[in-house]
């Protein structure tokens, strides 16, 4: 259920329930030419929304910016701060807990390193403060466990055939037909001023070899795998 398509006196019926809320946290990306800038986005969205008619839960309005490194000078990445995501997902949290709820999920759509601790960062603070809980789920984190099913074991990463799969799955309409083959350099562990330059294709994996059926054996697992963490988590 959207929380912002509820009015208010029907939010206000539902907090008295004590529902788990879900806030998916995507990114504005390139995924190279194949895919949209709203990859990182749509799947968590996508994911949220399923699990939240299994749990019966609450979805609240998703937040598709997100830090970036490697990809923030691709055309179309629209990046923000590590401050400005720790402090608006630490906001969003706490007007939550203001409203009543004492159970929240942050299913991070995009995984970058920087992204996630900002979103980490901001759940161990409100946490600690109590009043609600929070648990921190990384959408990828649970996909991968499919990994073979899109890519036959090949190499993939951002923008591959995993995650082309899942949004032919989720919105096929989005995805290019053409798809090709992208690769990554290697940086040897220096901080580069131009980290684009090693993801000269923009993704890195055989987005060719994605199909939709992949893509749903890949998000019905992760839905299956969401669903049983927060019920094992929230569910006493």
């Amino acid at each position: 259920m959207l929380l912002d398509e509820m009015t208010s006196e029907e939010f206000a019926q539902m907090v008295r329930l004590d529902p788990v809320v879900i806030i998916p946290f995507g990114a504005t990306e390139a995924h190279g030419p194949h895919l949209p800038l709203c990859t990182d986005s749509v799947q968590p969205e996508a994911i949220a929304m399923a699990a939240a008619e299994r749990l019966e839960c609450l979805v609240a309005p998703p937040v598709r910016y997100g830090q970036h490194s490697s990809t923030r000078n691709m055309p179309g990445t629209i990046d923000i701060t590590f401050e400005t995501l720790h402090l608006l997902a630490r906001d969003i949290l706490h007007a939550l807990r203001r409203q009543g709820l004492t159970k929240a999920v942050i299913l991070a759509g995009h995984c970058g390193g920087l992204h996630m601790a900002a979103l980490r960062l901001a759940a161990e603070e409100v946490a600690q403060e109590g009043g609600i809980r929070v648990m921190l789920i990384a959408d990828y984190d649970l996909a991968v466990a499919k990994l073979s099913e899109a890519t036959d074991d090949m190499k993939d990463g951002h923008g591959g055939a995993l995650e082309t799969s899942r949004v032919l799955d989720i919105r096929p309409d989005l995805v290019k037909r053409k798809r090709g083959v992208g690769t990554a350099g290697s940086s040897g562990g220096e901080v580069l001023r131009n980290p684009e330059k090693l993801y000269p294709q923009g993704f890195v994996g055989d987005a060719s070899r994605a199909t939709a059926k992949a893509g749903n054996i890949v998000n019905e697992h992760v839905i299956t795998e969401l669903v049983k963490m927060i019920e094992d988590r929230f569910g006493e």
